[in-house]
């Protein structure tokens, strides 16, 4: 297992910005840790530098405290998993996980014990003399993965590696790979424009746009106290709102919902509040709570997605499970946990 450490790590392409401008993050041996923001935030960018695809600009990438930002890729003892898996199609799957084994001139007894091994960790010893046009989209990643484990690399790098396959198929190979990694304990990074694979499958989430690091956390931390709207509007749904001080209330802001305590400078202020859509209680009207009218209702079986409008015409989304059967123009009531509110950051 291994750590890796950026250290005002920045690529300028010629004639351009920063693709990667200045980022320092740690990753602790073992984590899995995940890149995430949309295209172009700089991400694949980074992957890119880590397994020496790219040069660095500036900046240091260090493995175990030993800057390699100037060691060959072939030199780094990476596992590198495409999003096209890359895989050899005239090769069998044994075949496709012995030949990074065999370009190390590893002794070929060592390379069978190797290849069953990792054969029988992808789940694939028996589809070894398959070739890759004989097997499904989920069977070409794990061989993709499992050449990238045969030779017992110091890290693992994934770059979208599940882009190319179906939602249900997705949603398996996320408890697969994520299972797989915590059984070999090594150090994964995981570049992914998708939120849900970076909260469910993650030790670390580490959010970028326009090449900075816009925030870093546990999954949990990045999706219930996000720093900034942009943030809290990439990690799923939120309702902002640009609250005002409450000049009857001091140290609060006025919502719908009543005075939320924040931190602000004071009267005639206002503040931007997060709110969860989930967070938000929908019941009757007449119901004690805050008056609202629905305006639209997305029903999707487990969950139901509602639009509401208040008196001043405020919207506001509410996510919840389908106990009544709202319907469109119908009244009801909200209400809401005020601690569930998150004051956010300024972004200048």
């Amino acid at each position: 297992m291994t750590e890796v450490r950026l250290n005002r790590l920045t690529k300028i392409y010629s004639g351009g910005k920063p693709a990667v401008d200045s980022i320092t993050l740690d990753i602790p041996s073992g984590q899995f840790v995940s890149l995430l923001g949309p295209s172009g935030c700089g991400k694949t960018t980074t992957l890119k530098m880590l397994a020496g695809f790219e040069d660095v600009t500036s900046g240091e990438i260090a493995f175990d405290g030993e800057d390699v930002g100037r060691v060959p890729a072939e030199d780094r003892d990476i596992g590198m998993v495409f999003q096209n898996y890359a895989l050899f199609p005239h090769m069998t799957v044994q075949q496709n996980l012995a030949f990074g084994l065999e370009m190390r001139k590893v002794s070929k007894a060592e390379i069978k014990r190797r290849v069953q091994a990792t054969l029988e960790m992808v789940q694939l010893d028996h589809l070894a003399d398959r070739y890759p046009a004989q097997l499904s989209g989920g069977q070409q990643q794990r061989v993709a993965i499992g050449r990238a484990l045969t030779i017992e690399p110091r890290i693992l790098l994934l770059d979208e590696p599940l882009a190319n396959l179906d939602a249900k198929l997705r949603e398996e190979m996320r408890v697969f790979i994520r299972d797989l990694q915590k059984r070999v304990g090594i150090t994964t990074v995981y570049v992914t424009h998708d939120q849900a694979e970076a909260m469910t499958m993650s030790d670390l989430v580490v959010v970028m746009f326009d090449g900075h690091i816009a925030q870093a956390g546990a999954p949990r931390e990045i999706y219930e106290t996000p720093k900034t709207a942009k943030v809290a509007g990439f990690v799923g749904q939120v309702n902002l709102i640009e609250a005002p001080m409450d000049p009857a209330t001091p140290g609060h802001a006025a919502t719908p919902f009543g005075p939320v305590p924040v931190t602000a400078p004071g009267v005639g202020e206002t503040v931007t509040l997060a709110l969860r859509p989930e967070a938000i209680d929908i019941a009757p009207a007449g119901v004690p709570g805050t008056p609202a009218t629905i305006e639209r209702v997305q029903y999707s079986g487990a969950i139901v997605d509602y639009t509401l409008r208040f008196a001043d015409g405020t919207a506001m989304e509410v996510k919840t499970i389908p106990r009544h059967p709202f319907a469109t123009g119908d009244a009801v009531s909200l209400s809401v946990d005020l601690a569930r509110f998150r004051q956010l950051e300024r972004e200048y």
